[in-house]
Parts: C-alpha cells; structure tokens; sequence
C-alpha cells in the first residue's frame, strides 16, 4: 500500500497543479432543431421550389482552454455540422433532377465559463459541475430562394432550362462567397471529468443567432468532448 501511495501521489499533485492551467482536444456533438419541409413563394406561375426537411446534425470539432484566471476559465471551441436534404425546382419546361444537398455550418464558440461545484476522489480523479456563456460566430451554406434562381436562370424562371440547373445550383451554394455570415451568444453547463493527464466534458449548449437555421432564432447541443490537460 505504502508503495502504491508513493508511486501515485506524485503523478496527482502534478495533475492537480495543472488541473488549472490549460486542456485541448476532440468535440463531438447532437444538434437539436428542426427544418421542416418548405415551399419558397414564387412569384412566376407554374414555378415550383421545394426545399426538403432534415433535422437534429451531427457535428464534429475541436476545443482548448485556459485556466490561468482564478475565478473563470477561458475557451475556444469550433465545430463543423452538417447534413443533408432535397431540393427539387419545377417550372412548364420540366422538372430539376433532385439535388440532394448537403447543409452545412461552420461554428466558433468563445466561451467564458465558471465552476459550480467541485468533487475530488483521492489521488486519481477530478470532477465540477460549470456554467458559461459567450459569444459565437457562424458561416453557413444558403438555402434556396426565389431569388437565387432567377439569378442562375437569367431572370426568366418560366423558361429555364432545367436539365443541368440543379448542377449549376450546387456549384452556387458551395461557394464559400454565397455562405451566410452571423453571430450570437450562447449558454452552457455541464460536468467535467478528469482522470490523471485524461480530459472529458459532457454539456448542454443554448445557441441564441438568427440565419443559421431557416426561420430560427437559435438551436441547442449535446455535446461530449475528449482530450488532455497540460
């Protein structure tokens, strides 16, 4: 017993010295929200956009932060959500092949966070209980309008040719400069776990930011992360 105290109690004073100092590692998260089917107003007759649901995304990133101020922690934290939808364009010419399309979003969180409660188990292991919140910023891939098409249609959505427009509009909602930009803030809490060097964080995320879901003021997240400290 003597020799395992003496060979584990160095290896916890060091982890709980820099338990404070700094940690990074993967993020992945459950989106909860919803988009549901849509059919854009078109002012031309006979023209017909529809817009497919697709709900809850999956997303994928990473995280670092500092503990280098007494009262509160620092974090950065980027992710990548994603997934995919229908989109299907009719006018008296004919029917767009069906675009099946892949909505996406990039997301920065800046966070600001604090610690609720903590618990110890001797020599091993660390957990707290925290809140936070901060301010985020989003880019995100279009959504088909009436607009966009007459654009790609040389104002005459009556007569477009639609045997390669869904090609042509994928090619336009691709492209980084047609991405919607926005920001928000948001609310997090959730428990932190740490064993030895070994980091984990299971939270739940608030998302307040207009134009990164269709007719949304905001999302939330569950999310798990899992990396080191330092």
């Amino acid at each position: 017993m003597k020799k395992l105290i003496q060979t584990f109690l160095p290896i916890y004073i060091l982890s709980s010295q820099v338990f404070a100092i700094a940690g990074f590692g993967l993020q992945v998260g459950q989106n909860v929200f919803s988009v549901k089917e849509s059919y854009p107003t078109i002012s031309v007759p006979n023209v017909i956009l529809n817009n497919g649901a697709f709900d809850n995304p999956i997303s994928l990133g990473g995280y670092l932060y500092l503990d280098i101020i007494p009262v509160v922690d620092l974090e950065v934290d980027f992710n990548f959500q994603w997934n995919k939808y229908d989109i299907n364009f009719e006018n008296d010419l004919g029917e767009m092949p069906t675009l099946s399309f892949a909505w996406a979003s990039r997301d920065v969180y800046f966070t600001v966070r604090k610690k609720i409660i903590g618990i110890g188990i001797p020599f091993l292991a660390k957990a707290q209980l925290f809140a936070g919140g901060g301010y985020n910023t989003h880019l995100t891939t279009p959504v088909a309008n009436e607009s966009m098409l007459t654009s790609l249609c040389d104002d005459d959505l009556a007569n477009c040719d639609v045997t390669s427009l869904n090609k042509t509009l994928e090619t336009y909602m691709t492209n980084k400069d047609n991405y919607l930009s926005s920001s928000g803030f948001h609310l997090q809490g959730g428990l932190q776990f740490k064993i030895l060097m070994l980091d984990s964080f299971l939270f739940y995320r608030q998302v307040f930011a207009d134009n990164v879901i269709l007719d949304g003021k905001g999302y939330g997240s569950i999310n798990l992360r899992l990396g080191m400290s330092l």
